[in-house]
């Protein structure tokens, strides 16, 4: 029997945040993204040490920090179905907006972008085009 490289249902690619509060990372996840938690391990004290929190098809990975892995801080680019809701939904959740959603000339997305309260910036799009 043949095994896959991977787990079904990811892609090749994931980005690993390391963050001071885990989960707090996760429920933002939850609230601006939709996401869900596909898998998370704790340690011996309950402290999270991996988790995968699943965005429509990608799979974004999160541990806590420890004195070997500081935290971390990504841009990352996410597209959404709807750029304005995802864009007031993490205002909402009490990022700090960047770039307020808008079409410029020559890109055929709506783009917008925040930042979260640990220092992740996030740029998201719709293709209007």
């Amino acid at each position: 029997m043949e095994t896959n490289f991977k787990p079904d249902g990811y892609n090749c690619v994931s980005p690993y945040f390391i963050v001071d509060d885990p989960q707090c990372f996760i429920d933002f996840l939850k609230t601006v993204f939709d996401g869900d938690v596909t898998r998370c391990f704790t340690k011996d004290d309950g402290q999270i040490n991996h988790a995968e929190v699943k965005i429509m098809d990608s799979i974004v990975m999160l541990s806590g920090t420890t004195a070997d892995y500081p935290a971390n801080s990504l841009l990352l680019h996410v597209y959404v179905p709807d750029v304005d809701k995802v864009y007031e939904k993490a205002l909402r959740a009490g990022c700090q907006g960047l770039e307020v959603p808008r079409n410029k000339d020559d890109d055929p997305d709506k783009r917008g972008m925040f930042q979260d309260d640990m220092g992740n910036t996030w740029a998201i799009g719709t293709q209007k085009q």
